[in-house]
């Protein structure tokens, strides 16, 4: 069994959709399923969004678990411009295994995110000039990977494939290009945590996975009922959000006395979730977001409005049934499906690179296709969700 621990919940879907590319059975989980018979299980622990002391904790507890399931291969999926508590987690990670050394390789040069010298770029763009130096939890204030992640109680380093690899701390490598990917993991082994994007578990997989053929999965056609969520802070989506609302598209933005609350007052989310199913019934589908304008000035309460948004949501699907669920961001996701007790999805289809669709463990009336709020909708779903 290979077994993935991912921070984030679009992290976990990602990578359970590269499993479909090499024809595993997968399973993607809130919680470590000792019983299951997947190929690929993902473990999505949401760390991200927690506390730093909790997301530490929560990492070794589920260590403790994944350790139990003597995994052929560990790799622990991280933000790939290192958002979150990557070294924290990591050097828990190191102690659980008793190795002394991570091999962290974060870009994706196939979404144009590349380490060159030591520094950070999308697409040609040092990371600290970019969207995600905005980012309201974890703003990117340099370019320098050793910068992003210095100052947490391991050493950090920056190497080259041509280097002599460092044997402990954390090695952070500089990658240009997929070759660069693929060397990497031809120097890979169980000696060390092995961790990183998408892009670096792919060429892992080129490495271990022997080709096999299993009974496809047959996805069901996109079909309403649809409710679609919107979960990012990233100014492209906003923008388009922003011009369907003007259009007099189904968007539904969170109410500014919602925003502000300190308190939960149920008429209010009644009267919201009453909006959102008019539209669901009207126009076969609704958009659920936050009007950046409404948070201007509010800094630290990105978790409270993931959590009213997932709780409109589960007032949502008690009024009307929903065949599809779409959501962009993968803390608003996994707060959507603690409200909604969704622990266990299999992947179905990649519908594009780190966009995956899925059927739901103790629903199967209900498909979920989520997304990482950086990526764009692939065509094949931009007609349901407009934007």
């Amino acid at each position: 069994m290979i077994v993935v621990v991912a921070d984030d919940f679009t992290g976990a879907a990602e990578l359970g959709g590269i499993g479909l590319r090499y024809n595993l059975k997968v399973e993607v989980n809130t919680k470590v399923n000792l019983q299951s018979t997947a190929d690929l299980l993902v473990i999505a622990t949401d760390t991200r969004s927690m506390p730093k002391h909790e997301a530490i904790l929560e990492t070794g507890r589920v260590m403790d678990e994944v350790l139990k399931l003597n995994p052929a291969l560990l790799f622990k999926k991280t933000d790939s411009v290192l958002r979150g508590y990557v070294a924290e987690e990591l050097s828990v990670i190191m102690q659980k295994m008793g190795t002394s050394a991570a091999l962290l390789l974060p870009a994706n040069p196939h979404f144009g995110r590349t380490i060159v010298e030591g520094e950070y770029f999308v697409n040609t763009q040092p990371l600290h000039q970019t969207n995600f130096a905005n980012d309201p939890e974890f703003p990117a204030k340099t370019s320098s990977v050793i910068g992003l992640l210095e100052g947490k109680g391991v050493d950090i380093h920056s190497q080259k494939h041509t280097d002599v690899l460092k044997t402990q701390g954390i090695i952070i490598g500089d990658t240009a290009n997929t070759d660069d990917l693929k060397i990497w993991a031809s120097t890979a082994n169980n000696s060390m945590v092995l961790a990183g994007s998408a892009g670096f578990f792919t060429a892992l997989l080129d490495k271990v996975v022997k080709p096999q053929v299993k009974e496809e999965v047959i996805a069901r056609a996109f079909k309403q009922p649809m409710l679609i969520i919107s979960g990012t802070a990233f100014k492209n989506s906003a923008d388009a959000i922003k011009k369907l609302k003007q259009q007099g598209e189904p968007v539904s933005y969170m109410p500014v006395d919602i925003v502000m609350a300190e308190s939960f007052e149920i008429k209010k989310y009644q009267d919201w979730s009453l909006e959102i199913a008019a539209y669901i019934t009207t126009f076969g589908k609704a958009i659920i977001a936050i009007d950046p304008t409404d948070t201007q000035g509010i800094t630290d309460q990105a978790g409270i409005l993931r959590d009213k948004t997932a709780i409109v949501t589960s007032m949502v699907f008690k009024q009307t049934p929903i065949s599809e669920l779409l959501i962009e961001g993968g803390s608003t996701a996994s707060a959507v499906f603690k409200h909604l007790g969704i622990l266990k999805m299999q992947p179905v289809q990649e519908l594009a690179p780190g966009v995956v669709r899925m059927m739901v463990d103790n629903d199967p009336a209900l498909y979920i296709t989520i997304k990482p709020g950086s990526y764009a909708w692939p065509p094949i779903i931009k007609q349901y969700t407009l934007c």
